[in-house]
Parts: C-alpha cells; structure tokens; sequence
C-alpha cells in the first residue's frame, strides 16, 4: 500500500466515522449537552441548530431537511466506512459539506462558520473525490 492509497483510506474512512458521530450525537446515544464531545445532545437541540442555518425556510421545512441530512449521513457514514461506492459518496458529501458550509456563512457568519471544523472536513471530502478520479484516469500517476 502507498502513501497515497493509505491516505485515501484514512480520509474517507475519518470522514464516514465522523458522520457517524454526529449522528450518534444528535441521537443522545453520546449522552446529554455537557459531556465530553457532546454538541448537541438531542434530535431537538439539532434541529434547533438547524432552523439557525436555515433562518429562509419555514421551520417545517428547517425540520425536514433536519432528518434527511441525519439519513443521508448515516448512507454516507457507511458507503465511506464499507468503500462501497466510494465515488457517488465522494460526491455526495462534498455537496452535503458545501451546502453545509454555504449555509453556515450566509446565517451565522464566516468567522464563525470558519471556527468549526466544517473547512477541513470539505477539503477531505474533495480530496477523497479528485484522488478516486485522478486514479481512475492515470491509473500510474497515484
């Protein structure tokens, strides 16, 4: 295995886990606000946060995409984890984290949005999906 397989694999795996993790976490599974890396704590306080980045829609629709974005997490969390079709979840978490991030901006700010780890998480998002095509293409380049 290379350098660049290895960390390949590393970042879509980091990143299927941290899916997961936010999702045991707006779950309760983590226990309530309070305890170590608990941001939220419950499904109510996420979805709350959710209405904040979402302040254009009306709070059902804020609601809605609250749960589909909890479920399209979990598909994601386990497609990255697994390695099963590892290019359409690239892809799709790469336009899950710019929304995410996009939103974050337009309703809480950029410095704010910038303190969170959201940044990061999109630059690994897109480097799992270049490398996968760049390896498709020039299969001896990576």
């Amino acid at each position: 295995m290379t350098i660049k397989t290895g960390s390949f694999i590393f970042i879509r795996v980091f990143l299927g886990l941290m899916y997961l993790w936010v999702v045991t976490d707006r779950l309760g599974i983590l226990g309530p606000v309070g305890n170590l890396g608990v941001v939220w704590g419950n499904f109510d306080n996420f979805l709350e946060y959710t209405a904040t980045l979402n302040p254009w829609f009306p709070r059902v629709v804020s609601d809605i995409l609250g749960y589909f974005v909890t479920f399209l997490e979990v598909v994601l969390g386990v497609l990255l984890v697994s390695g099963i079709r590892l290019k359409e979840a690239a892809l799709a978490s790469l336009a899950l984290l710019l929304v995410f991030l996009l939103s974050m901006i337009f309703s809480i700010g950029f410095k704010e949005a910038f303190d969170y780890i959201v940044f990061t998480v999109v630059v690994a998002a897109a480097s799992a999906l270049l490398y996968r095509e760049a390896k498709k293409r020039r299969p001896g380049w990576v």
